[in-house]
């Protein structure tokens, strides 16, 4: 089971998905895989593991979340927050390319799928602004945009956090009435 949820910035996105994983963990411990580097966001790190409290069992990774996953136990719930900051940890500190970036990122989908994790990714939408006239910061959104396409395309569900509220863009592999033609992609 894969659960994409984006948002953007502050837009409760994390506690969505943290209340998600949670209620599908059910009495399992579920891991939380964190791509923020800690000597770069201290503070908001700080609150957000305070927020979750000790249910959680914690993997920083930055950079091989396909790694971290290929260590969990089958069919365990892991949160992995968040693809935006995991990108951006590929592209400037290990120059990596699109290219290699999606490949880490299908890696990372086809072991979720071997080891049946119950998977739900965050994301920031960062690409619904004016266009940029950066090559680096356009480069950057346009290799965020591939995840994010390949996280749509492989999720059974699809939501934007808007206010702290979920948007349901794709429901149990379905796309709702209106949105792509509704169940018929």
């Amino acid at each position: 089971m894969l659960t994409f949820i984006s948002g953007g910035a502050r837009s409760g996105k994390s506690r969505l998905a943290e209340q998600m994983a949670a209620d599908a963990a059910g009495d399992m411990k579920p891991f939380y895989i964190a791509t923020a580097r800690k000597s770069e966001m201290p503070e908001r790190i700080s609150i957000h593991q305070l927020d979750r409290g000790n249910r959680w069992v914690t993997i920083e990774e930055p950079l091989y979340i396909d790694a971290a996953a290929e260590r969990l136990p089958d069919s365990a719930v892991v949160l992995i927050d968040c693809l935006t900051v995991w990108t951006s940890n590929g592209m400037f500190s290990e120059q990596l390319s699109t290219a290699e970036t999606t490949a880490c990122f299908k890696n990372l989908l086809s072991i979720s799928k071997r080891k049946n994790l119950h998977l739900f990714l965050v994301s920031n939408d960062v690409n619904e602004g004016i266009p940029l006239k950066n090559r680096v910061a356009d480069h950057y959104i346009q290799c965020l945009e591939s995840v994010h396409k390949l996280a749509v395309h492989a999720a059974d569900n699809v939501y934007e956090a808007v206010c702290g509220l979920p948007v349901v863009w794709k429901k149990d592999g379905h796309y709702p009435e209106g949105v792509w033609g509704g169940n018929n992609q």
